[in-house]
């Protein structure tokens, strides 16, 4: 029997050699990443080891222990490519990344005062928060960020180059944009300070004898919903029941708030969004409880209303509580799920998509608008501009109705901000200064010769917007 034995257990180590060797075999016409070498290694010890406390995560815990010990910078290094490889809507963040985050999604910031989507790579201004060091410095929507001082921001993880635009308040930092209509860069100067975020604007309007009420999101922040609930009351009180809800480059936010706010629209039972999670148990239905009201509403988009806004839309729209006017939406339809962890720090990763109210997954597909309008430009009507005499340089505390004439024109250029008066101040510096550097002039703030000339010139082959989609809006009523 010991005979029997002993060749039964040479035949049982024989065959596991064989099975062993199956894989390396398999592999040799292509050189395995260490990853791979170390996936098959845990797998073969976890199914033949003869303990019964070999598993394969195990296996990895140990090695992860072994290597990063006691090492911070690595373990902040493991727990980024673990989290961010989920998708790019993910992150890690370090308890001061945390703190900072959280500040954002409050009302209350420190930075320069920009919403930004990540896009391809490109850190696109969806909106400059109204008053923000950044809307008065000149950064507009649809400008692209390629640097923050001297870093090089093209191609960055996201929630890195966002740090690289923050910092302590008083300080400066000059941002790198690339702008429609500009060959070159254009590069700002901003003071970081404390923004305070409105997430709502109201606006009345009238057209053709009828008041509108204009309501602007700006963004889903934690206290958007009370804020619109607000202006609904003077909008209910002027009497007014045509509304236009603007969500154009609204990147998003809360995802409780838009449904809070589709909710003041709705009828009781219907509709407003689902969250769909990989397990059916976790899925949640968001319905509505009010009353359906007796508003017009039209809801205008383009192509950076994202996340939140979009939910919103879909469910204005596909209810039948409002029509949907302007351009294709961003497409985020994800949901992110924000876990404190032990040390302070904090993960965000995607645990759903969230469908509209017929079912339908927009996740990089977008909502198509009702009426699809995109705005129109025309050339800049020069009958109202003079050219510069060419006959006097300008700096700051210099008059003259040409000084007024160049804040005109920077401020149609998107590069001034301030008060248009016939006094060269601080802010026309500013934006002289900018405009000097994208045009490859010497950059000194001064409006000299050569930059007035250049100044006339790009006027007049510059183009203005035309609000089409509010006017299409504003038809409709």
């Amino acid at each position: 029997m010991k005979k029997i034995a002993k060749n039964f257990t040479a035949i049982c180590l024989s065959c596991m050699l064989v099975l062993s060797c199956v894989p390396i075999s398999a592999q040799e016409e292509k050189t395995p990443t260490y990853a791979e070498i170390i996936e098959s290694t845990a797998q073969n010890i976890s199914v033949f080891g003869r303990y019964d406390s070999l598993f394969e995560d195990d296996l990895y815990v140990k090695v992860l222990e072994e290597l990063i010990g006691d090492d911070h910078a690595l373990y902040e290094k493991a727990m980024r490519t673990m989290v961010e490889s989920v998708d790019e809507n993910s992150a890690y963040y370090t308890k001061e990344e945390a703190k900072a985050l959280m500040e954002d999604l409050g009302e209350e910031i420190v930075g320069i005062g920009v919403n930004i989507l990540s896009d391809n790579g490109n850190l696109i201004v969806s909106s400059p928060i109204p008053d923000s060091p950044a809307e008065r410095a000149g950064i507009k929507s649809g400008d692209i960020i390629i640097g923050a001082d001297n870093i090089d921001l093209r191609d960055v993880e996201f929630e890195t180059a966002v740090n690289y635009i923050r910092g302590q308040e008083g300080t400066t930092v000059k941002i790198k944009v690339l702008r429609s209509g500009f060959s070159d860069p254009i590069v700002f100067s901003v003071v970081r300070e404390t923004v305070v975020a409105p997430a709502t604007d109201l606006e009345i309007l009238e057209e053709e004898g009828k008041k509108v009420a204009k309501i602007s999101i700006y963004s889903f922040t934690e206290n958007v919903a009370k804020e619109f609930e607000e202006i609904m009351k003077e909008v209910d009180e002027k009497g007014i029941k045509n509304i236009v809800i603007d969500l154009r480059n609204n990147g998003g936010g809360y995802l409780d708030q838009a449904v809070l706010i589709a909710d003041m629209f709705l009828e009781d039972g219907q509709m407003i969004t689902t969250e769909d999670h990989k397990m059916d148990v976790l899925d949640k239905v968001y319905v509505a409880t009010g009353k359906k009201t007796d508003y017009n509403i039209a809801v205008l988009t383009n192509g950076m209303s994202a996340s939140a806004s979009e939910v919103l839309t879909a469910a204005l729209k596909e209810n039948g509580a409002a029509r949907v006017i302007g351009e294709k939406t961003y497409g985020k339809g994800t949901v992110q799920s924000l876990r404190a962890l032990s040390d302070g720090a904090m993960i965000k990763f995607t645990v759903a998509y969230y469908l509209t109210p017929l079912g339908s997954n927009i996740h990089k597909m977008g909502i198509m608008p009702d009426v699809q309008v995109k705005n129109s430009s025309k050339p800049v009507d020069m009958s109202k501009y003079d050219f510069f005499k060419l006959n006097k340089v300008y700096k700051v505390g210099d008059k003259g109705e040409e000084v007024r004439q160049a804040k005109e024109m920077l401020e149609l250029l998107g590069l001034f901000v301030g008060e248009i008066n016939d006094v060269y101040d601080e802010n026309l510096k500013i934006a002289v200064n900018n405009f000097q550097q994208a045009k490859k002039l010497f950059p000194y703030g001064v409006l000299d010769i050569t930059t007035q000339m250049n100044l006339y010139d790009t006027v007049r082959t510059a183009e203005v917007e035309n609000d089409d989609q509010l006017a299409a809006a504003l038809r409709g009523f």
